[in-house]
This record gives C-alpha cells, sequence and structure tokens, in this order.
C-alpha cells in the first residue's frame, strides 16, 4: 500500500486525475450493483375511490320479442274469389286505404251453417234450463207434500194409540170371528181409496181368519172407528212412498252440465259473430282502420282463398271430461256441439302500426311480484336506447282463435291449467326504425330506485363463499385493509352498503382477489 501510494505521488497532476476518476467510476458501478440488487420493490398501484352517498336503481333484466301494439288481422273465409288485391308486402297504408275486393258467395253457407250451429247450442242450453227449472219446481212441491202427509200420520197414529187404550179397557175375554158384513164394507172403502183388486182379495182371507173379543156396542163402535183409522194410516203412509219414489225419479240437472252447455252456447256465438264480422268485412271491401305497414299478404287476385291448414286436434270424450256426471244423452249432445266442424278461415293481409310498438317477455312468478304496471323499462335495440313503460302485468294467454275454448270448460269440471310464466308487455316510447317487428330486444325495467344511499363502486366488492368483502385503503400508511361489508341492492354502477364502511372512506377498485390484509398499495384516484 505504502508503495502504491509513492508511486501515485511520483504520478503528474493529469495521471493522478485519471486515476482518481477511474476509481469513482469502478465506485458506482458497485454501488450501482448492489442498489440494483437489494431495492425494495415499489407497491403496486390501483385505482381507488371515496365511499359516497348516491342513488341505486334496481332493475329486473330481461330479453323479449318486439311485437306491432296494434295489428290488423283481414280475415278471410275459404272459397271466397278475390277480384283485387291493392297491396304488397312492405307497403306503408293510410287509414281508409283500400285493401283487397272480393266475391263472398261461397262464403254463405259458411255464415248459414255456423248461425245454425249457434241456434242449435242456444235452444239445448234453454231447454236444459227450462227442464232444470221445472224439475227443481216439482222437487219442492214433493217436500212440502211429505212435510205434510207426515204430519197428518204422527196425529193419525196418535188417534189410534188413543182408541187401542179405550178398547184394551173394555175387553171381556171372549172372541168372535168379524162379520162379513164389516169385512164387506172395509173392502169397499178401500177400493173407493185406490186399493188393488188384489190387495182387497188378500185383505177379506186375511180378516175371515181372525177372531175378535165380543165386545158391547160402544166398545164395537170403537173397534169399527179403529179399523178405520188404520186404514187411513195406510193410505197415508202409501202416498207418501210415492212421493219418494217420484223424487228420487225427477233429475237435477247438475250444475256442471248447464255450465257446460252455456260455454258450448257462448264459443258458437263467438264463433258465429266472428264469421259473421269476416263476411261482411269482405263482402263491403277490406280498408285499412289505421297506418301502418303490410307484413303480409296471402290472398291473389282471381283466385279462391285456402287459408293454411292448422291442427284442429282429435274429438273429445265429454263424459271423460264430465268425470261420468250427465247422461248418455246430454254427453251426445255436448260432445255433438264440441265437435263440430269449425269454419276455414284464415289471414288474408296483415297490417300492422309502427306508431305503437311494444315487447313481450315471459317473467317467472318471483318475478312477476316484482312488477307493476306503470312501472319504467329501457329497451336496447342495435346498440339504441329507448324508453318505455309497462302497460301489462298478467297469466300468460292461450291463443283460441276464436274457436271453442276447452280450457273454460275443463275449468268448470274442476280441471287445471297453467303456463311456465307469466307475460308482461312493455310499451316502446317514440320508436324509430332500429326497432323491427321481431326482433329480440334487452330490457331493463326498473323496479325502484333508493336515494341518499352509501354506494361503492361494483367492482371494488369481492365475494367468497358467501362474504362480501372490500379493501380499505390508508392513505396515511399506504396499505390496503381487508373489510367484511352487508350489501343491499345493486344497479349497473354501485351496491348499497348497509353495514361495515362509513362515508369518506377510501376503496382499491378492480382489487387483487389474493390480496393480503395490509398490503402496500399505491392508491390512484379515477
Amino acid at each position: 500500500m505504502i508503495s502504491l501510494l509513492k508511486n501515485f505521488k511520483k504520478k503528474s497532476l493529469k495521471a493522478k486525475i485519471g486515476i482518481i476518476a477511474g476509481a469513482l467510476a469502478i465506485l458506482l458501478l458497485l454501488v450501482y450493483v448492489l442498489y440494483s440488487n437489494f431495492k425494495p420493490e415499489p407497491p403496486v398501484e390501483y385505482d381507488v375511490s371515496k365511499v359516497t352517498y348516491g342513488t341505486i336503481t334496481d332493475y329486473l333484466d330481461v330479453n323479449g320479442t318486439v311485437e306491432s301494439g296494434l295489428t290488423e288481422n283481414f280475415l278471410a273465409i275459404q272459397g271466397v274469389v278475390v277480384e283485387e288485391v291493392f297491396v304488397d308486402v312492405g307497403d306503408s297504408v293510410k287509414k281508409g286505404d283500400k285493401i283487397a275486393t272480393f266475391n263472398v258467395s261461397a262464403a254463405t253457407e259458411y255464415l248459414n251453417k255456423a248461425k245454425a250451429e249457434y241456434d242449435k247450442a242456444l235452444k239445448e242450453y234453454n231447454d236444459t234450463i227450462t227442464s232444470s227449472e221445472t224439475n227443481a219446481n216439482r222437487k219442492n212441491e214433493i217436500k212440502a207434500q211429505i212435510v205434510k202427509l207426515s204430519k197428518q200420520v204422527s196425529a193419525k197414529e196418535q188417534e189410534i194409540a188413543e182408541l187401542t187404550a179405550q178398547i184394551d179397557g173394555a175387553m171381556t175375554g171372549e172372541t168372535a170371528p168379524i162379520p162379513d158384513d164389516q169385512i164387506d164394507m172395509i173392502a169397499m172403502q178401500m177400493l173407493s181409496n185406490g186399493a188393488s183388486l188384489k190387495q182387497v182379495i188378500e185383505f177379506k182371507k186375511a180378516a175371515s181368519q181372525v177372531e175378535l173379543p165380543v165386545v158391547d156396542d160402544a166398545t164395537e163402535s170403537k173397534q169399527k172407528e179403529l179399523m178405520q183409522k188404520n186404514l187411513e194410516l195406510a193410505q197415508l203412509n202409501s202416498q207418501i212412498s210415492a212421493l219418494y219414489a217420484e223424487d228420487v225419479t225427477t233429475m237435477s240437472t247438475d250444475s256442471s252440465v248447464t255450465d257446460a252447455l252455456k260455454a258450448m252456447k257462448d264459443a258458437k256465438k263467438a264463433e258465429y259473430d266472428k264469421i259473421k264480422t269476416a263476411y261482411d268485412a269482405m263482402k263491403n271491401g277490406w280498408y285499412a282502420q289505421n297506418d301502418g305497414i303490410v307484413t303480409a299478404v296471402n290472398i291473389k287476385a282471381g283466385e279462391s282463398f285456402i287459408p293454411v291448414k292448422e291442427n284442429s286436434g282429435a274429438a273429445f270424450d265429454i263424459s271423460s271430461l264430465l268425470g261420468g256426471s250427465v247422461d248418455a244423452n246430454t254427453a251426445n249432445i255436448i260432445s255433438g256441439l264440441l265437435n263440430g266442424s269449425s269454419t276455414p278461415m284464415g289471414a288474408g293481409v296483415v297490417v300492422e302500426s309502427y306508431d305503437n310498438m311494444i315487447v313481450s317477455v315471459t317473467v317467472g312468478k318471483s318475478d312477476l311480484l316484482k312488477v307493476k304496471k306503470g312501472m319504467k323499462a329501457e329497451i336496447t335495440s342495435l346498440n339504441s336506447k329507448y324508453e318505455g313503460e309497462v302497460i301489462y302485468v298478467g297469466a300468460k294467454a292461450a291463443d283460441s282463435s276464436g274457436g271453442l275454448d276447452l280450457g273454460s270448460i275443463t275449468s268448470l269440471m274442476g280441471g287445471s291449467s297453467g303456463a311456465s310464466g307469466a307475460v308482461v308487455k312493455i310499451k316502446i316510447n317514440n320508436p324509430d326504425s332500429k326497432i323491427v317487428v321481431g326482433f329480440d330486444v334487452d330490457i331493463k325495467i326498473i323496479l325502484g330506485t333508493l336515494e341518499n344511499v352509501l354506494t361503492v363502486p361494483v367492482e371494488s366488492v369481492i365475494y367468497n363463499s358467501g362474504v362480501y368483502s372490500v379493501f380499505v385503503y390508508n392513505e396515511e400508511e399506504g396499505t390496503a385493509s381487508k373489510r367484511k361489508i352487508t350489501k343491499g341492492l345493486l344497479d349497473d354502477a354501485n351496491y348499497e352498503v348497509i353495514l361495515g364502511l362509513t362515508e369518506g372512506e377510501i376503496v382499491v377498485k378492480s382489487p387483487d382477489p389474493n390480496m393480503e390484509d395490509g398490503t402496500a398499495i399505491k392508491g390512484k384516484n379515477t
């Protein structure tokens, strides 16, 4: 070391500066290497957000199909001859524009047949009601007569008991046959009271073998009176028995039968009205009732109309439907009405209004309880948003197409029917060309709004094993601490916080789910 210092002193100034500079460079390089290897990692930077009071909007997220809120189906009857057609698919029409004209001669038979079937159903219903009322009145009369005769029987039995006691007290012990003249007199009375000849002969035979106690004239008179009263009692009981038999054979019409016949009558009336309306419209020519767009044309000038055939289903066994509660004749009547052929009809032209657009959605039972008529909604179609309103909430309807509604009949018989969900309809306010009939759209039904509640961003909340938590950022210490929270409602951007945070605290956005409690981070406000 001493020799190095001597050699250094012998160097020129320029050489000495160069040596010192080189040494410093080596030292700096060594310090840099050591720092690079042992310096601490910088904290990870996260976006953070303050916990604030705000508004939470609860909504039901569904999707549905766009429909025209006002659709005109111009129904045509099979066989009518199309004279002229003035529209084609895609045409715009104004209210009052002519659509088509027809020769309706071939449809007259269908109209007459529908009227005859309705008249028949109406007659069967009215006849059943009349018969039911007549039988009900007779059954009431029978019951009243039975009550009246039963009172007479009780009185007669009391009289007989009193006479029997008087006669028993006057008996001497001697007996003698019943005189023939008395037997003949009683037999004549029996015949006059309606007894049969066989009954009278049997009575006389039995009476001739009977011996009665010998009594004085007063007691004998009482015995004759007793025999008369017993005869009268027998006649009263016979009348009561006949009334009971008549009551059993006087049938009351089951209410299920009259209800079924009424349903048939109403269905046949609806079918006739539908055919009559279609017939009159074709006879006068079709005219648009509203502004709209023609979406279907199924008729052609110069040709007879043939509707698309639909499966009408098999015939129905009304006896099994009614559970065997009707007689064979009534079952045949109802079955004949039910299985009667319906008039072939179909949509000739369809015009849909684009000024009144709705979206139909099907929601589950639990969600149905949340949705109310008048709620606001947001509809998204082709990246455009539209405001809307719930205009209908109800059970999912079945398409009866105007035919016989078996569902209404089976419900009367104690049957059941149901749907997998419920239909909700939302009216679209101010639709434009991006709202197309038949397109699927996304809908958010606004269920409710909470004002002035504590909120945190959705991306700040971590869910794990049933627990919701956030990382709270300590700005002074530069650390993040994990904290459990109780959440409330949720919207697109925020969670409602019920417990666990206070206003002004800072939470980490999109934290690493594996971050440990107390991890050093760097917060960045966004």
